[in-house]
């Protein structure tokens, strides 16, 4: 059985118009268990792509391709929840010291953050590639020994693939020197860029977009064929007949990458606490006071719903959450900023207590389940409008300064 472990996506969609849905469908179809994603620079197609994976019960490998100082890409696969957490540090610090695209990370980087990751020698981006053009077979077998001392020995794999090119073939024997010589895993892998052939016309079209160029003058910019499409198991094991051990190595590899998107464990941020608070008691005494403020003292129906809701957000550990919505709702009514929570959260008597809706759920008898259920298992949504302009940024610089700048981030939806 062969492992698909390299196919490439940009954007959430590969470059061939194909969606991580597609490739998760085709794969299925060709009797993979499972398949590796690598995003270049980020990793926008994980969530769609774990998602499809699950539904379907294939087990989804998370990486990226992340551009170094000289323009080549480390192909990286996350192997544990550390790696993961490496991956999006090195990520987060390439984009947010360079514009839009021209990002890179550096070696001193990779070395400190390259913990529970895997390495691979990469295709015609990689980091052997690169070498082997620049300074033929020495350079080539340098750059291999710095991604043993980066990564660990076990944890670099000399990559192969086939697409019916001699340019790539003669790559492949260079590579296949330095594994033996190295005693370095070879490892098959398909660089896949579309899910089925006759999508690899999509693609040329998309890459005639993204170089402002027409199909007639595009050249060699466009594929040479339309072999990066996901090949079966017998199609692989045919392709690499004379290297096995290169098929065998992408099942073990496989095994080794623990982790899964699943595995993240999400925990909402705690609210800054004075001292001898917790979150719990702390987020119950604003609730009561608010209680106060909007029922008086007597009304024993939305007693009881406080304490319901205040059970179950104790049980989600979600206090955090509420109380920072609360203190932008706050915040904005002291700097007379006009903000008003709506959507869902009209159903909670906890969000009317803290003054950050204006509907009284339990006098209106709204469901609050609508808004939050543990069977559910979703988390909740207080949308909060603000005016645009000068005041809305007031609120949001108040965010950035109250949690820092890398405790706070602005969310863009692009529609489609």
């Amino acid at each position: 059985m062969y492992t698909e472990l390299h196919a490439r996506s940009a954007f959430s969609f590969l470059e061939g118009g194909s969606t991580p849905e597609d490739l998760v469908s085709v794969c299925a179809e060709r009797g993979m268990e499972t398949m590796a994603l690598l995003d270049r620079d980020g990793v926008y197609g994980a969530p769609r792509f774990h998602l499809g994976a699950k539904k379907i019960r294939l087990r989804a490998h998370i990486g990226a391709e992340v551009t170094a100082a000289d323009g080549w890409r480390y192909p990286l696969l996350v192997e544990t929840r550390e790696g993961y957490q490496n991956l999006c540090r090195l990520i987060t610090r390439m984009k947010m010291r360079a514009k839009k695209g021209e990002g890179h990370v550096f070696a001193k980087e990779m070395t400190k953050l390259g913990g529970g990751l895997i390495c691979l020698t990469g295709g015609e981006e990689g980091p052997l590639t690169h070498a082997l053009l620049h300074g033929g077979a020495a350079e080539a077998e340098r750059r291999v020994h710095e991604l043993c001392e980066t990564f660990g020995r076990e944890n670099v794999y000399v990559e192969l693939q086939r697409h019916l090119c001699r340019h790539e073939e003669a790559r492949n024997q260079a590579a296949l020197a330095i594994a033996r010589k190295m005693k370095l895993p070879l490892l098959a892998t398909n660089g896949v860029s579309y899910a089925q052939p006759p999508q690899r016309e999509v693609l040329d079209v998309f890459t005639c977009i993204r170089h402002h160029r027409t199909l007639a003058t595009a050249g060699r910019l466009l594929s040479r064929n339309c072999e990066r499409h996901l090949k079966s198991p017998e199609e692989m094991k045919r392709l690499f007949a004379d290297l096995p051990e290169a098929i065998t190595n992408t099942q073990e590899l496989s095994a080794r990458l623990g982790f899964v998107l699943s595995d993240l464990g999400y925990k909402f941020p705690d609210y800054p606490m004075p001292d001898g608070e917790t979150q719990t008691s702390f987020l119950r005494k604003r609730t009561y006071e608010g209680m106060l403020w909007r029922y008086g003292g007597g009304n024993e129906r939305a007693r009881q719903q406080l304490e319901c809701e205040l059970a179950l957000i104790d049980k989600l550990h979600l206090e955090g959450y509420f109380l920072i919505v609360w203190d932008i709702v706050r915040f904005c009514r002291e700097q007379d900023i006009l903000v008003q929570g709506r959507g869902s959260a009209a159903n909670s008597a906890v969000c009317y207590a803290l003054g950050i809706t204006a509907v009284d759920p339990v006098g209106m008898e709204l469901l609050f389940d609508r808004f939050l259920s543990e069977e559910r298992g979703e988390w909740p949504d207080i949308d909060l409008d603000l005016p645009s302009g000068d005041q809305r940024e007031r609120a949001i610089q108040y965010v950035y300064e109250r949690y820092g700048k890398l405790g706070a981030a602005m969310t863009a939806n692009v529609i489609t």
